[in-house]
């Protein structure tokens, strides 16, 4: 197994993306040290250096943005990234989402001292690069799937107008799944209204 780099500056002498083999209090220790973007899977722990990138980061506030006005007198909380999620089944999880709304009062479960997960999600939204697209669209969206209270899930193309939807259609694990291309597209969220592609991209530099 190779060595854990216990710092940023450690962990940029890797390749963009990693995973390395790590039991759970390893990986907490980690997150408590000098924390680099990671996340956890049931023994392997998955870093994507290259995600944070101009655009990545330009998406989130201006997705949080497109989202408000569709749900803020809604009883609706938006949160940005880096919110711990709970996934429920055997083994443990640790992910976080670009962006995270939860209906009501959140709901937490208990990671280590003040870390906490939240288990009451009703949409994630994943802003996709070309390092975590596969990671992403696979393995995480199996694991969400999983979450009982979420409805919804976006995926916002950081080098196109594109967005990919999943809305769960019932609890046996159905999910209409669509996606939406170009400036003059439209996406549904939940039953609250839509969000134009035109908002989401026009400023940026595509």
């Amino acid at each position: 197994m190779a060595q854990l780099p216990r710092t940023q500056k450690e962990r940029l002498a890797y390749d963009a993306t990693m995973v390395w083999e790590a039991d759970w209090d390893t990986f907490l220790d980690l997150l408590e040290a000098d924390p680099y973007p990671m996340q956890y899977d049931k023994g392997q722990i998955y870093s994507f250096l290259d995600y944070a990138t101009l655009k990545h980061e330009e998406l989130i506030p201006l997705i949080i943005s497109a989202l408000f006005p569709l749900l803020e007198r809604k009883n609706y909380r938006i949160f940005g990234s880096n919110l711990p999620l709970s996934i429920p089944g055997p083994g443990k999880i640790y992910f976080n989402a670009d962006c995270t709304v939860v209906k009501g009062p959140s709901e937490h479960i208990p990671l280590r001292g003040e870390m906490k997960a939240i288990t009451n999600p009703v949409i994630l939204v994943e802003v996709l690069s070309e390092s975590t697209y596969d990671f992403d669209l696979g393995q995480k969206f199996q694991r969400y799937k999983t979450i009982p209270s979420l409805q919804q899930v976006l995926y916002i193309d950081s080098q196109s107008p594109s967005v990919i939807s999943y809305r769960r259609k019932d609890q046996e694990g159905t999910w209409l799944i669509e996606e939406f291309t170009g400036l003059e597209g439209a996406v549904p969220v939940l039953e609250e209204g839509t969000f134009s592609l035109k908002a989401l991209y026009e400023p940026l530099e595509l």
